[in-house]
């Protein structure tokens, strides 16, 4: 009986000082557990992001690619206006043996016609680009609201050697997602580029 005693009077508590150090070791752990909650959250709202202008991007170049590709007839490109002028061709300057080779232009609009007739102008505006038919009626081809194509990233170019030939038409833009964001995972931009020979030159 004297040694149960002597067992229970002797058995002591833990020290303060032995409590701070097992609060601020779990404090350690909760806040490296939570570090890497937090990078793995933000990674997958940087891969969403990601995914996202690819996708618009992808879709819209497809879209214009295809109209271009398989359409009627080049109704022409214009550097300004929707509403033209549009130049009908896209011949080369003719420029001097010493001159050198001009910078191509870049144009704004162009304009084809498909083999049902309907009329469409494809056009970088308004930190947009668009799909416009002969009835005045205008088509976003980026779906989602928070992507951009900056007006001075998006622009065709034509190139056609001679009269008979079809034009080769190049498509390039920028497309950006959240460039006034405080977070980095909510921001992407990233360039597309791409060139399509017409098949048909029309009647």
């Amino acid at each position: 009986m004297k040694k149960i005693l002597i067992y229970f009077r002797s058995n002591k508590g833990y020290t303060l000082v032995e409590l701070l150090a097992v609060i601020v070791v779990m404090i350690v752990v909760g806040v490296i557990i939570s570090s890497i909650l937090v990078s793995s959250l933000r990674g997958g709202n940087k891969t969403s992001t990601v995914n996202e202008v690819r996708d618009n991007g992808n879709t819209a170049m497809t879209r214009m690619a295809r109209a271009i590709e398989f359409a009627k007839r080049f109704e022409g490109v214009s550097e300004v206006n929707l509403d033209g002028p549009f130049r009908s061709d896209c011949l080369p300057e003719e420029v001097g043996p010493l001159t050198p080779t001009p910078t191509p232009v870049h144009y704004k609009h162009i304009k084809i016609r498909a083999f049902d007739e309907g009329e469409t102008t494809l056009s970088c505006l308004n930190s947009t680009i668009a799909s416009t038919s002969a009835t005045g009626a205008t088509m976003a081809l980026i779906s989602e609201s928070g992507i951009s194509a900056p007006d001075s990233s998006c622009y065709f170019t034509c190139n056609q050697a001679f009269i008979s030939q079809p034009p080769t038409i190049g498509i390039n833009f920028t497309l950006s997602k959240g460039a006034s964001s405080l977070f980095f995972e909510q921001k992407f931009s990233t360039d597309f580029h791409t060139s399509v020979v017409m098949r048909n030159l029309g009647p």
